[in-house]
């Protein structure tokens, strides 16, 4: 039987997953959350699938007038861009280059929503371009912390708090922080690490990239206002780029886009060091789920749980990257 058929709590087992939870969607409304391994209410670091969340404050920032999609990131930022080569260590004398707006310029909003801005995923030095931006897709951590730098000179705010007070708290989701809290306390789970190694790094800056702390059940709350709104998902499946021809994988705006007999489905997956997370979400039956465990043999329980709630094939799961 392959991975994909056993069924989610059987397959969490067989991973030896310490602690693994999903929720799950159906037409765009949360209907259940179910922990799967460890405690029912733990708190994950959810890795990449912060970006969907930092997209939609971009969108809506897009919708209110505040941010224009086609302006060159050399609008919001004029003064340049400081560049920390480590996106964890921000302080003062950390290490930084700064980009000059001459070079911001040829960069585009859109392009760093959907992956291709040219720039790399991380860079420990300097940073430049891989590609031409616009020219091709080229996954990018770094293109998302240029974005926060945007968003947080846009609404001269640090983008923690503004997603606190902006998107978190409207929706109820009140075990989800960009940055650590006390308050999680032993609710938050380790990463467990090939070869058994345990991870307990706490985030205490925030990375529009990857830094997230949340529970299934928050993360389904932000799904369910993606899907809510018509106008937002109708810009997330514009600008589209290429990502892999074969597999009919694009990006859009925040989300990856995988063609499906149903109708297009959103998605993304999220690799820290000792967890894996995945989300995915039908545009127009609106179901869909999150999943977030923590361990890096988590992800054979994503493809479990889609052929459970959005029975078809899926080619995101042939993506390399989703592993």
């Amino acid at each position: 039987m392959a991975l994909r058929d056993r069924p989610p709590q059987v397959l969490a087992k067989e991973l030896g997953l310490g602690a693994a939870a999903y929720a799950a969607l159906g037409a765009g409304k949360p209907v259940a959350a179910v922990p799967l391994a460890g405690q029912p209410d733990a708190i994950f670091q959810a890795a990449s699938l912060t970006k969907p969340v930092v997209a939609l404050a971009a969108l809506r920032l897009v919708q209110a007038g505040r941010l224009e999609l086609d302006a060159p990131v050399s609008r919001y930022l004029p003064g340049g861009y400081k560049h920390f080569h480590n996106a964890l260590r921000r302080a003062p004398g950390d290490a930084f280059d700064l980009l000059p707006a001459s070079t911001l310029a040829r960069v585009t909003v859109a392009q760093l929503l959907n992956h291709s801005s040219g720039f790399p995923n991380w860079s420990s030095g300097r940073l430049s371009f891989k590609s031409e931006p616009g020219e091709r897709w080229g996954y990018s951590g770094e293109g998302y912390v240029l974005l926060q730098n945007v968003i947080e000179a846009i609404t001269q705010a640090d983008l923690a708090g503004y997603l606190e007070r902006h998107l978190f708290a409207p929706l109820g989701m009140g075990d989800t922080s960009l940055v650590w809290r006390d308050s999680f306390g032993a609710r938050a789970v380790g990463g467990s690490m090939l070869l058994g190694i345990q991870q307990r790094v706490r985030f205490h800056s925030a990375v529009a990239a990857s830094t997230l702390y949340t529970t299934a059940a928050d993360y389904a709350r932000f799904m369910a206002a993606v899907l809510a709104d018509d106008a937002v998902l109708a810009l997330i499946l514009s600008r589209t780029v290429e990502t892999d021809k074969p597999l009919g994988l694009k990006w859009g705006l925040g989300w990856g886009i995988e063609q499906s007999a149903g109708g297009p489905c959103i998605w993304q997956w999220g690799n820290n060091p000792g967890f894996r997370a995945f989300a995915m979400a039908n545009v127009v039956s609106k179901g869909g789920f999150v999943v977030l465990t923590n361990s890096e043999n988590g992800m054979p329980l994503a493809a479990s749980i889609a052929h459970a709630i959005l029975p078809a094939e899926h080619n995101a799961f042939r993506f390399p990257w989703v592993a």
